[in-house]
């Protein structure tokens, strides 16, 4: 029950608040979770390469988001009107009254498939805690206008689908595949997460000039 919680608590985090330091946040507590469900279906070093593979994506993001907000800063600092300044742009496309009707909607369907479907002799728990993740992570990816915030929705899905892939499959190379692909899209996202500030600020100092 303690596990279910922390995952329903993480993902509602990460969708309904827009700060990014308290949405990677809750995405490593979402990883210290996961590994702690893990554990009862792997062994303990196989579950703790899943936590530290989900510590080094989350730390390319983290590093990522620190160095756009100090370009943001730098580039309000160096304009003549601040006032005209552009302001960092909005996380998700919608309100808050509409992620959050969109989280309980999802939270609804998954329970009642959850509950109501045995799939390959997994556990209700096990069951939830995947299909969870995987549906808030797609939420997230959907609602996202900012390309990290997309990112962190990516790694939700994909660490529910770890979930559910180690609770049917003991293959340890599909195993070792999804935690490089965590790695590879947390590379791939920060890249992107950089190029939005550095060509709206070589557009707009053209313009100036």
């Amino acid at each position: 029950m303690v596990i279910l919680t922390g995952f329903v608590i993480t993902a509602a985090f990460i969708v309904l608040i827009p700060d990014w330091r308290l949405a990677l946040f809750a995405l490593i507590v979402q990883y210290i979770v996961a590994a702690a469900l893990l554990v009862e279906l792997v062994p303990f070093q196989i579950a703790i390469v899943r936590a530290l593979s989900g510590m080094l994506a989350l730390l390319m993001l983290y590093l990522t988001l620190r160095q756009k907000s100090e370009r943001l800063r730098r580039m309000l600092a160096t304009q003549d009107n601040p006032a005209t300044s552009p302001a960092q742009s909005a996380v998700f496309v919608v309100g808050l009254p509409f992620r959050l009707f969109a989280l309980a909607l999802v939270a609804v369907g998954v329970i009642g498939i959850a509950s109501s479907l045995s799939f390959l002799g997994i556990t209700t728990a096990v069951l939830f805690s995947g299909m969870w993740l995987m549906t808030a992570g797609i939420l997230v990816a959907i609602l996202s206008r900012d390309v990290l915030r997309l990112g962190m929705g990516i790694l939700m899905f994909t660490c529910g689908f770890s979930i559910l892939e180690t609770a049917t499959e003991s293959s340890l190379l599909l195993f070792g595949l999804l935690n490089i692909s965590d790695l590879l899209i947390a590379l791939v996202i920060a890249h992107l997460g950089v190029l939005p500030v550095r060509s709206t600020f070589q557009r707009r100092h053209g313009e100036s000039q």
